[in-house]
């Protein structure tokens, strides 16, 4: 070793290596990557609170996708159903909170990955009595198949079912949550009713929101009578 070129030798020896040319071109692409997994897990994260956040920033007004009879009256004086279609299938519209979905009949919770379950030991609109439906309260994607916004409802507002080419309109009257075990929501009752329910608080199973609606009796035309 040559005296005196001992310390630049240690000094080069621990000095960092220079990057190549190699790993420089790539940084571009790797600040790219670590943007979009940024923003992919910020959109992940934040899809299950989109419904909320879009109902209470836009306050959209009611969606009536299908022709009503209620349209043009007291009740609905600025809606019309001008070229709107009858739905197929049974369905679930909920205007205030953008619930369009079909009624599945089902002998199990299965039905609920393909829509809204009818409780088949209940009654169905035809026939009077309670007619219990429940869905999801959230599912990825899911939109207006889910009771997301459900808790939002408050006595007054309106439910249309439409069942086996009639339409059945019903006001909320009462709302109560109850244990999952609470069977007596489903019981029959002497007049027509409406029982809609979901889990609750969402993204938990702990309890059951329960709605409660009556019928709306009013004069309907001839191709949406019961």
């Amino acid at each position: 070793m040559v005296p005196g070129e001992g310390p630049r030798s240690r000094r080069s020896l621990n000095s960092p290596r220079p990057r190549s040319w190699w790993w420089r071109r790539r940084r571009p692409t790797r600040l790219v990557l670590s943007l979009a997994s940024l923003l992919l897990g910020t959109t992940i994260l934040a899809i299950p609170f989109a419904p909320w956040i879009l109902y209470h920033t836009f306050k959209l007004e009611p969606s009536f996708p299908y022709a009503t009879r209620l349209a043009g009256t007291n009740l609905l004086p600025n809606v019309s159903d001008a070229a709107k279609p009858l739905p197929a299938g049974n369905r679930l519209v909920i205007p205030k909170i953008g619930v369009d979905v079909e009624i599945i009949d089902g002998q199990d919770e299965r039905a609920l990955w393909r829509g809204i379950w009818r409780l088949p030991q209940t009654s169905s609109p035809d026939r009077g009595g309670n007619t219990v439906l429940t869905g999801h309260r959230f599912q990825y994607l899911a939109g207006p198949r889910t009771l997301y916004l459900l808790d939002q409802l408050v006595t007054g507002d309106l439910i249309i079912v439409y069942w086996k080419g009639a339409e059945y309109d019903y006001r909320v009257f009462g709302r109560r949550i109850v244990n999952p075990n609470a069977v007596e929501i489903l019981n029959d009752t002497s007049k027509p009713q409406l029982t809609v329910f979901t889990c609750t608080p969402v993204f938990s199973t702990k309890q059951r929101l329960v709605l409660f609606a009556e019928p709306i009796v009013t004069a309907q035309p001839d191709y949406l009578t019961p």
